[in-house]
């Protein structure tokens, strides 16, 4: 649940802050066994039985997007506009362009029907619910609980799901999630379930499933506690996700992790480090560098999304599956009445798959 902010100085003390923070998380997770689920979620809809054979697919698109689904009384009228944008990727699939892979946060308050039935998707994948158990607290977690204020939803259980969903046009086959333990969190974002989601999905023409990875972690602002919480809660967050993602996703897979970072000034980034993914390539910054890899009406959005800083995409392809960066858009920005239908901006990556980008 995050809102856009610029970025900030560590200031005065800010490199011992970051060790001290950085450390725990590893003697979290190192006896932390956290829960993951590989059953079928409430709003998901998997490919039953083995994949038929299909043409292999040379482009690959991927939609990320942090819809600002969140439900009354954090927002009113959000239905509204989750209805307009599912609204605007049937256009788009009319059109011939809708991204074949989509990736959502805060997708709290579906409308009625759901976005994937308005934009014509077949296979979804949700995110960890409220139903989902925490792992039992450490000693250094308990730290964390011990500080715990009601009065701002911490320690008393979640109360929304995560609000990851993940929306295919290709067969969803298997499903990873993990929700964060209840402790683990700061603020009013203790209210929502986030987590970790992983769909493995079948693109026609490569040997493997391809790992399609969703997350959304620990906002710093507008959550009602200090940001040295929220940043400890977040170490543990980005350890607990790490950790997740590595178990999970065999080295050297083909995989797409995009989601809601929130990495909302250079502690934040420090903290998260390297790609989540080990090998991968973030998109943005690489699609900004490009000379072609952008429409020259859509770099400034781009720019807007680089520097916002919390939504990002990394990509990495296999050695027989190689994921090459082929373009960006962003579909879902700055209207030109000055309106988004959303905080954020949703951008779409389009890759060539199974074959090297021509030089």
């Amino acid at each position: 649940m995050v809102r856009r902010v610029g970025a900030l100085s560590t200031g005065r003390g800010g490199r011992g802050r970051l060790i001290l923070i950085a450390a725990a998380p590893l003697a979290v997770v190192a006896f932390l066994g956290l829960p993951d689920g590989s059953y079928p979620g409430p709003h998901d809809r998997l490919w039953e039985g083995e994949p038929g054979s299909s043409a292999p697919v040379e482009q690959m698109s991927v939609l990320s997007y942090n819809v600002e689904g969140l439900p009354p009384p954090a927002r009113w009228g959000r239905k509204r506009y989750l209805s307009r944008i599912a609204e605007e990727l049937a256009t788009m699939r009319r059109a011939g362009k809708a991204p074949q892979v989509v990736v959502l946060q805060e997708a709290f308050s579906d409308p009625s029907p759901p976005i994937a039935a308005i934009a014509g998707y077949r296979y979804t994948a949700s995110g960890p619910t409220t139903a989902d158990r925490s792992a039992p607290s450490t000693a250094e977690a308990r730290t964390l609980a011990r500080g715990a204020r009601l009065t701002k939803g911490e320690g008393i259980g979640h109360w929304l799901g995560s609000g990851l969903r993940i929306m295919s046009d290709f067969p969803i086959v298997s499903v990873r999630r993990m929700a964060f333990p209840a402790w683990m969190c700061a603020g009013y974002d203790c209210l929502a379930s986030k987590g970790v989601l992983i769909a493995w999905i079948a693109v026609p023409g490569s040997p493997q499933s391809v790992a399609f990875i969703d997350a959304h972690l620990n906002s710093m602002r507008l959550v009602g506690v200090p940001s040295g919480r929220s940043d400890q809660a977040y170490a543990l967050q980005v350890a607990a996700m790490r950790a997740f993602v590595a178990e999970n996703v065999p080295p050297g897979a083909p995989a797409v992790f995009a989601g809601d970072f929130d990495t909302e000034n250079a502690l934040r980034r420090r903290l998260l480090g390297d790609p989540p993914l080990a090998g991968a390539r973030s998109a943005i910054p690489a699609a900004i560098a490009a000379d072609d890899a952008i429409a020259p009406g859509d770099r400034r959005e781009a720019a807007a999304i680089l520097s916002h800083g919390v939504d990002r995409l990394y990509y990495r392809g296999s050695p027989d599956w190689p994921i090459t960066l082929d373009g960006l858009s962003v579909p879902f920005g700055l209207r030109s009445d000055g309106t988004m239908l959303s905080d954020h901006r949703g951008f779409v990556v389009r890759f060539a798959v199974g074959r090297q980008r021509a030089s």
